[in-house]
């Protein structure tokens, strides 16, 4: 069986993809902005290529968005995610895709494609050899087709085509061959098919088919696939969070060039002479002109020297500073919420819900982790219930000095406060550690020996 179009993309897909490359550009920044630069246009073809190319060498460019996208990871990751699977499970703690990365380094590279382009996506699959299943990420550009049916009162997912980039054998190298994995719905059971061109064909053909199965359930009745999104983890693509910033950015880039531009070609000075007839002038191009307080120059009677310099354009230098300030207070929205008036009351609820970009796009990575570990379990026929994985959604740091302790300790001992509380809230500014169980640690407390202070 063949099939001429299973590299069909979805409309909505060709049209978030520049998207999704101009803000990944953007990251990483290096020679992968310079095609964002217009081109200068010159007569000749030669000058007009030393031409751009010495306009983009000089243009600098300063990685915003890359380093704001760095410092959001850091902010999440600054605690370790708190994990919870069976025994059985643990491994993928250390190997979560069967390639040796941990499941918080997944977690750490979905939170950033999540924030670059707002999409994601994860697929759980079953290891036939190591009998272990295993978590495999794929970026927005790899999901190109989808479709989805509301089946028993659930939209669900009945199609995912992951385009996937494997390595053929050439001689003693190798070369980068593409392939499509199907994932698809067929009377009610998941089937995975794989798609490649056979040597020497123009036509992708089904290399491998196959029906995963759950141990003691059978075939799956839903695809082990879910999405990662900005807003929700729901099939439909979300506006990619660092746009806007890589947006101005790139404005921020353009300017530089600019004005770098203009620095070399008008910011030098221009000696002049004047005053001078034909004998003086063929004189002084016959012997050479040195310019310097140990180089005397000899003029003629009304003969006069003097240097120009143009008047400083600051407007290109304007315009960075302004879109470097744009930048610094957008880059703190996606951080933080907005920073209206208000009373105590609506800070404080502001501040529990965590209504920012980064805090939604840590629950939704936090999400579509703990369903794909409660796939994982279903593979191996494993309870689901307490199997959950949790990225740190507190960005803000507390700060607690020593008065702090003691009122959060007085309270509890007058009663106002439970143990709990006061383990909750010593835990909240890292006295005790966050990732603790709140009710080992007050049995602990309960059952500790007495100390003995002695006086002297």
């Amino acid at each position: 069986m063949s099939i001429n179009n299973v590299d069909f993309t979805r409309p909505e897909y060709k049209t978030a993809a520049p998207q999704w490359e101009l803000v990944r550009s953007v990251c990483r920044g290096g020679e992968d902005v310079k095609s964002y630069l217009p081109e200068l246009e010159e007569k000749n073809h030669e000058r007009k290529i030393k031409r751009n190319k010495d306009y983009q060498d000089r243009a600098v460019f300063y990685p915003i968005t890359g380093n704001t996208r760095n410092g959001m990871i850091g902010m999440a990751f600054k605690k370790d995610p708190l994990i919870t699977v069976t025994e059985k499970l643990s491994c993928l703690k250390d190997d979560a895709d069967g390639a040796g990365s941990s499941i918080y380094q997944l977690a750490q590279s979905s939170l950033e494609s999540v924030l670059e382009v707002g999409r994601h996506g994860l697929y759980v699959d079953y290891n036939s050899d190591s009998k272990l299943p295993y978590i495999f990420q794929y970026q927005a550009e790899d999901v190109i087709n989808w479709r989805t049916d509301r089946i028993n009162g659930r939209t669900m997912l009945t199609l995912v085509v992951l385009r996937e980039t494997v390595e053929e054998e050439d001689g003693f190298g190798f070369k980068d061959a593409i392939q499509y994995r199907v994932l698809v719905i067929e009377d009610g059971k998941f089937i995975c098919r794989v798609y490649r061109k056979p040597s020497g064909s123009s036509v992708f053909q089904i290399d491998s088919e196959y029906i995963p199965e759950r141990a003691g359930k059978g075939a799956w009745n839903e695809i082990p696939f879910t999405f990662i999104g900005a807003q929700n983890n729901d099939h439909t693509i979300d506006e990619a969070p660092l746009l806007g910033l890589a947006k101005i950015n790139l404005g921020h880039y353009r300017n530089s060039a600019d004005y770098e531009d203009s620095v070399f070609f008008c910011g030098q000075v221009q000696p002049y002479l004047g005053g001078l007839d034909m004998e003086w002038r063929d004189h002084l191009e016959k012997t050479g002109i040195m310019v310097g307080s140990r180089s005397p120059l000899m003029l003629p009677v009304k003969g006069f020297f003097g240097y120009e310099q143009a008047q400083p354009n600051m407007l290109a230098k304007e315009a960075m500073d302004s879109k470097r300030d744009y930048m610094v207070a957008l880059g703190a929205q996606l951080v933080s919420s907005d920073s209206k008036v208000k009373t105590v009351i609506q800070s404080v609820g502001e501040q529990n819900a965590q209504t920012s970009i980064l805090s939604i796009c840590c629950s939704n990575v936090s999400e579509a982790f703990s369903k794909a570990l409660m796939w994982c379990a279903e593979y191996l026929g494993l309870d689901t219930k307490d199997t959950s994985f949790e990225i740190n959604k507190d960005l803000v740091n507390h700060i607690a000095d020593s008065a702090m302790i003691r009122e959060i300790v007085s309270a509890w001992q007058s009663g106002a406060t439970r143990k709990s509380d006061l383990v909750r809230s010593l835990q909240k500014y890292d006295v005790i550690d966050p990732a603790d169980d709140v009710d080992m640690v007050v049995d602990e407390l309960n059952n500790q020996e007495p100390t003995m202070v002695g006086k002297t």
